[in-house]
């Protein structure tokens, strides 16, 4: 996991509050980070963009950061990111100060392996109704995804959270009954509507009303 690759991230404390701050080192490709708890004061920082946007692409939200600060590091998980709605670009930046040798809970997502026979032989549907989960666990046991192999899946087959075999070292926090994929039936095909009149024919009302006028 994360842990052996010694993730480190680069970060500058920050005294200046408010958004007209933190539009400045937006555009000087910063990121407002917030960091707080292991018993610690809650403290602000900066970090560049680019290099926390490549630990992303590299390793995940799940991964574990040291963050240096000043010369000082502390190891932290993703608590929250902000994202911009429109330009979906990150605004701002949650930390979590974590222990190494205490368990601690993280979302990770659903990775969808096999082909469902369902959907093989019976034109079945996956349906996906859940796409990650929350676990607990420590630091450097936290996987990439957690795995569900739909290929024995036939038309109305599910897999719940129960139904998954993990590591003991991981805690699914999740119901177990919580459904995690299922196979659905295809829809059947509407029939075409008919055709109430041929080209050309008026309807009933119609001729009943000129025959009323021509009888008049």
């Amino acid at each position: 996991m994360s842990l052996k690759t010694s993730i480190a991230l680069e970060a500058k404390p920050r005294s200046e509050r408010g958004k007209n701050a933190a539009r400045r080192l937006r555009a000087e490709g910063l990121v407002p980070v917030t960091v707080y708890g292991g018993g610690l004061e809650t403290t602000s920082t900066t970090i560049v963009k680019r290099e926390f946007a490549a630990l992303m692409r590299s390793h995940g939200r799940n991964m574990i950061l040291t963050l240096n600060v000043d010369g000082a590091g502390t190891p932290v998980k993703i608590a929250d990111m902000q994202i911009d709605p429109v330009k979906g670009a990150l605004i701002h930046l949650d930390l979590l100060r974590i222990s190494l040798t205490e368990k601690s809970k993280f979302d990770v997502q659903i990775k969808i392996i096999g082909e469902s026979e369902g959907v093989k032989h019976s034109s079945g549907v996956l349906d996906i109704p859940t796409h990650s989960l929350e676990i607990r666990c420590l630091p450097m046991d936290v996987p990439q995804a957690i795995e569900v192999d739909v290929t024995a899946l036939g038309i109305g087959d599910n897999f719940k959270v129960s139904d998954l075999k993990l590591d003991e070292k991981l805690e699914v926090l999740d119901d177990p009954e919580t459904v995690i994929v299922t196979v659905v039936a295809p829809r059947a095909e509407e029939p075409a509507p008919e055709v109430a009149a041929e080209a050309g024919a008026e309807p009933e009302v119609i001729k009943k009303g000129k025959a009323e006028e021509q009888a008049e």
